[in-house]
């Protein structure tokens, strides 16, 4: 197996800088140029897939080939991913990793709310489907396919914090996967860092 030459971590962040590079300081390049809107909103999919991908990986709750064959038939599911770490933490779903991967992020209900669409959220329901098929990626939309998460430079800081903090994501995600508790709540079991 060859060693890569970015981290997970290093390749979530890539995805949420190249977001934010194309949102700029007013978003008047996505406003000119729609057609790369659905490309925006996969980079930022892209990122927290690959940051739940990285922390499961890195904290041991699962590998990379689990992962992978746990996603057979669901493509690039980040619902279906979010499921699969929660049920190796025996918590309930999705709150467990929600609060874990937000852990460390500024502005925390904020960005607790956030990750929650974008996981499991009814209105992102359609845009998660079309990021699993990669029909996001690829721009191959039509109307309502998918949607936005206003204000957006709030949306881009939440996934770009996500990405940065993924080594204490992976420590609480260890925690919990070692600790003897069988509370399924968050935070019971976290020892002071």
């Amino acid at each position: 197996m060859s060693e890569h030459i970015f981290t997970g971590q290093e390749a979530a962040l890539a995805y949420a800088i190249c977001a934010e590079r194309l949102y700029g300081q007013d978003g008047s390049f996505l406003n000119l140029n729609p057609s790369v809107i659905p490309i925006f909103v996969s980079q930022l999919f892209q990122s927290l897939e690959v940051s739940i991908k990285y922390a499961g990986i890195k904290s041991g709750l699962f590998t990379m080939d689990e992962a992978r064959s746990r996603l057979k038939g669901a493509g690039h599911g980040i619902k279906e991913l979010a499921t699969f770490a929660v049920e190796r933490l025996g918590g309930d779903p999705f709150e467990p990793i929600v609060m874990a991967i937000t852990f460390s992020n500024d502005g925390k209900a904020t960005s607790n709310d956030i990750i929650r669409k974008m996981i499991y959220g009814d209105e992102l329901e359609e845009t998660r489907r079309c990021y699993r098929s990669r029909r996001l990626g690829y721009a191959e939309v039509a109307d309502g396919d998918f949607s936005i998460i206003t204000p957006i430079p709030m949306w881009i800081e939440t996934v770009k914090q996500t990405a940065a903090n993924l080594q204490s994501t992976a420590d609480i995600l260890s925690q919990w996967k070692s600790s003897g508790s069988k509370s399924k709540h968050f935070a019971i079991w976290l020892k002071d860092r």
